[in-house]
């Protein structure tokens, strides 16, 4: 089969300024028309692109099987009913030994043109379990360490890579692979959603005992100090601060118990210090890592003071 070359679709933004003459126009726009991607869209490009953050994350040590990776992609073309269907893969292995495993066919007939965006477009659900199975992993709930290894400290310790082919109707294919560097096509207009990573995360088990001693603990905006921390004699998973703001002042946090690395949340419960001062305020714990991170919001001498405190195991 003849293959397309991709284009980059960033020269659009610069279409205004085209040249009357076209052998002397650098960037040859009759030709960038024939750009051919899809896009990301909806959700995922917010996530993504302007919030710098993953797409989804999964977290093997505790995958129930109901984790999917979820996308919008809009089909930008000079024909918009050119395409024929996506093959969509994951990447097995990783290096020069690297192949593609096909865990979805999307037919055009699924596209959609509804208002949503201005072209045809696609909701994609890529199952975790399904990438599993391609890449020759077992898929098994709970997974096995084998699995698990594989994902967080093999081949896969960098995330899982997806890659879209579009198959055109003319029998011609825009490959995946093609996209060499997704930043050079600057807007979030033509962002493309063909080569994505699925990320994976480790989860350690909430253990109280791992929070007690001292801590370097970095206040933003403020100063640097240490603090220990011990638990509280009476209250479970309750632990106190003995140098609150550098003050040298008790103060007292509540950490929830977790399932999974994303409820590994902290509340700041309201009490008057013995400053005096008024706290209050959330925060998240990496058992893995043992690292706390407290926002909180301070009202001293009826002045409020918000500020990030990062502890560190000293």
């Amino acid at each position: 089969m003849k293959k397309k070359n991709i284009i980059l679709i960033t020269a659009l933004l610069a279409i205004g300024f085209s040249c009357k003459d076209e052998a002397l126009d650098p960037l040859q726009f009759e030709k960038i028309k024939k750009g051919t991607i899809i896009a990301l869209r909806g959700q995922a490009l917010q996530t993504l692109y302007h919030d710098g953050a993953p797409i989804a994350v999964v977290a093997p040590d505790v995958a129930t099987g109901n984790e999917t990776f979820n996308y919008d992609a809009e089909y930008l073309a000079v024909d918009p009913n050119s395409l024929e269907s996506l093959d969509i893969y994951v990447v097995k292995g990783s290096g020069k030994t690297s192949s593609l495993a096909l865990i979805k066919n999307v037919p055009f007939s699924q596209f959609k043109v509804d208002g949503t965006y201005p072209r045809p477009w696609v909701s994609i659900s890529l199952k975790f379990t399904d990438m599993l199975k391609a890449l020759g992993l077992s898929s098994t709930i709970p997974l096995s360490k084998a699995t698990v290894d594989a994902l967080l400290k093999g081949s896969y310790r960098f995330g899982i890579n997806i890659q879209t082919d579009l198959n055109l109707k003319d029998g011609s294919k825009i490959l995946g692979a093609d996209i060499t560097n997704t930043g050079l096509f600057g807007s979030d207009q033509f962002y493309p959603a063909m080569k994505l990573n699925y990320p994976m995360i480790g989860y350690c088990a909430y253990d109280p005992n791992t929070w007690v001693g001292t801590w370097n603990s970095v206040e933003s905006p403020g100063s640097t100090e240490d603090n220990v921390i011990t638990m509280d004699s009476s209250i479970p998973n309750r632990f106190h601060m003995d140098n609150f703001w550098g003050d040298g002042v008790d103060a007292y946090f509540d950490m929830n118990v977790s399932t999974t690395p994303f409820d590994q949340t902290i509340t700041i419960p309201f009490q008057t210090t013995d400053d005096p001062g008024d706290l209050s305020g959330t925060g998240t714990y990496d058992q893995c890592t043992e690292t706390i991170v407290l926002k909180c919001l301070y009202v001293y001498a009826g002045t409020k003071y918000r500020f990030v405190y990062t502890l560190n195991r000293k």
